[in-house]
């Protein structure tokens, strides 16, 4: 389901955006500030309501006051259209016809996923990122995912504020059920589907990488041969110490291995990217083949750090990928000669021409 148009206005640099693009690749390129970043950040805020670069949303409104809009529009099986907006009132949300949508339903609608500097966060920081980068995927193709995490998390707010309010055992203990149930069923989609996305880490590594020796390590937050029921009773007096429930799938673990080595501090960043390049199209097919649309991938910065042997492989991989790209660029590079697409040309805030890629 590709984005047939995205429309703006007052989104950063740009006072108005408007372009239709190509269904599979869309190169962006111009000078630095040109706006290149802004243009994949705007996507970006309108398939998921928030942004890569700002923490918050009023930080993306332009030059002609407190107020920004987005519009997208998606062709497929089932047409979408898809408002997203800022005022000083909160943000604005439009699925089709539906004024104030869910933000979950937007986000399944146009799973959208985004490769720019700040990836190698996935490999080289703390566990968050990697559980985010699982969760965004069984999000996609388990349904009852949202409906069971929300469960896990409330159910662990309320132990964990009475472990701190150092309640009587029976006021904790009234959460363990709910929130073993939650935490083993989440726990079991996130494993399924690391178990899905191997085979395509496997095929993806070795075209990014030359090895096919990428490998997922699993560690679901609480010892394997015994149940999080029996965990939350054995750890009563430790989590009573701590105030703080510290097993469960809120602190399971995602490890990345390339030729039996860890990834993180073991290889360069250049491979780092294609790994996680690899990471990202292998989870994105199999999105795709689970039902959901096929997720947009969003490229930023596409040269940086990659050798030219590194640009060619990826380019060549994206040309096999079906779905959408938009990738930004000082220029048109020589991977990407041949590929069939769109380049986009963009300065001081303005797009300025559109013309075929080869």
């Amino acid at each position: 389901m590709p984005i047939a148009l995205l429309r703006g206005d007052n989104f950063r640099l740009y006072r108005k955006i408007e372009i239709e693009p190509h269904p599979t690749l869309n190169l962006i390129v111009g000078d630095n500030a040109a706006g290149k970043t802004t243009l994949l950040e705007a996507l970006f805020v309108a398939g998921r309501g928030r942004s890569f670069r700002a923490p918050a949303l009023n930080e993306l409104c332009g030059a002609e006051g407190p107020a920004w809009t987005l519009f997208m529009q998606i062709e497929g099986a089932e047409d979408r259209r898809i408002g997203v907006g800022w005022t000083r009132d909160g943000l604005e949300t439009r699925l089709d016809d539906e004024r104030g949508a869910r933000l979950s339903d937007i986000v399944r609608s146009v799973p959208m996923q985004v490769l720019d500097p700040q990836a190698h966060r996935l490999l080289e920081e703390g566990p968050t990122y990697r559980r985010s980068f699982v969760d965004w995927g069984v999000f996609h193709v388990e349904h009852r995912f949202l409906e069971v995490w929300r469960r896990y998390q409330r159910a662990l707010r309320q132990r964990n504020g009475a472990l701190r309010a150092a309640l009587e055992d029976r006021a904790i203990q009234a959460w363990d059920e709910e929130l073993a149930q939650a935490g083993e069923e989440w726990s079991e989609m996130r494993a399924a589907h690391l178990a899905q996305a191997a085979p395509g880490l496997s095929r993806w590594s070795e075209r990014l990488l030359g090895t096919s020796a990428a490998r997922y390590h699993w560690a679901r937050g609480w010892s394997e041969d015994i149940g999080l029921r029996d965990v939350l009773a054995l750890n009563l007096e430790q989590h009573r110490r701590l105030g703080s429930t510290v097993q469960g799938p809120h602190r399971a673990e995602l490890k990345i291995s390339v030729d039996q080595a860890k990834a993180k501090g073991r290889v360069s960043r250049g491979q780092q990217k294609m790994l996680i390049a690899a990471m990202v199209l292998a989870q994105a097919e199999l999105l795709s083949a689970a039902g959901a649309p096929t997720p947009v991938l969003l490229l930023d910065d596409f040269g940086s750090e990659l050798a030219p042997e590194f640009q060619s492989r990826l380019a060549a991989g994206l040309a096999l990928y079906p779905g959408q790209k938009f990738i930004t660029a000082f220029e048109k590079l020589p991977a990407f000669e041949g590929l069939e697409g769109g380049m986009f040309h963009v300065e001081h805030g303005t797009i300025r021409s559109w013309k075929p890629l080869h």
